[in-house]
């Protein structure tokens, strides 16, 4: 969302890029992540300060992401899971407020880990709906912008004419995706990577019904003014390119987390 795309942009630059969480808020060799968790082949590292129960209940919330059901295609899933190890992908968790210190810079991770990770995950003073959004948002970027983009030549948002950035296109061609937020960013380099990342996060939202549990939903409207749909049926209806990339990519691999399980993690 363009609260967070400046800083976005400045994580991209600086960093451009199955089990179970452990649960354990492991030690690092790194002085500006101390500990981490390992959750599905995805280390989350946490800067100082960040809680081990915050950091092991994103671990978790992840984890709720890789449950077996029918639509899992297994070959898709252990490809990704393998591209994630592989490629050491990693997710930043830091404490909400710390990005505005002038001093603040994202962080160096203890090799092999390096260039392939995005945003940062914030822990909020509160849980509820806000932290509940910021936690999966910034997982859905990690999956969609890092890992499905390394994983898969159609996910790429550098070509456009993938299946990727048609999809968004369709989206904002039929006035359901508005990316005039973003017109200042045209000319720079992180731009078809955040339009096509932020249309990846509300159309897996949206295949999730998943507004309301992560406080994005609008007045008037089941989705926001960014992206005004918010329900699968709609998805379905009127985004066929976007419903059949959530059908070819994201479904195979990923389950839609429990609900109630999530609200419990981050009450």
């Amino acid at each position: 969302m363009k609260k967070i795309i400046s800083l976005s942009i400045l994580l991209f630059f600086i960093s451009c890029g199955g089990s179970d969480a452990e649960g354990d808020g492991s030690k690092n060799d790194s002085n500006d992540f101390p500990n981490h968790v390992d959750s599905n082949n995805l280390r989350i590292f946490a800067r100082k300060g960040v809680s081990t129960t915050f950091l092991n209940n994103v671990g978790t919330a992840y984890s709720e992401m890789f449950k077996e059901n029918s639509s899992i295609d297994q070959s898709m899933k252990t490809k990704y899971l393998s591209t994630s190890k592989d490629q050491y992908v990693y997710q930043r968790v830091g404490l909400d407020g710390m990005a505005s210190d002038p001093s603040f810079n994202s962080g160096t991770p203890p090799k092999p880990y390096g260039d392939n990770a995005t945003d940062y995950i914030w822990e909020m003073n509160t849980g509820g709906a806000d932290q509940i959004g910021e936690v999966i948002e910034h997982l859905l970027h990690t999956v969609t912008t890092v890992i499905l983009y390394l994983a898969y030549p159609d996910w790429n948002y550098k070509n456009l004419t993938s299946p990727l950035y048609l999809a968004m296109r369709e989206a904002v061609d039929k006035n359901i995706y508005d990316i005039s937020s973003y017109s200042d960013l045209k000319n720079d380099e992180a731009y078809e990577r955040i339009i096509t990342q932020e249309y990846a996060y509300w159309l897996i939202l949206s295949e999730w019904n998943y507004y309301v549990v992560a406080g994005k939903k609008g007045d008037g409207m089941t989705g926001n003014e960014e992206f005004t749909i918010g329900t699968s049926i709609e998805i379905e209806s009127q985004l066929p390119l976007g419903h059949k990339l959530y059908k070819d990519y994201v479904e195979k691999i990923l389950s839609i987390p429990s609900k109630d399980n999530i609200i419990s993690l981050f009450p």
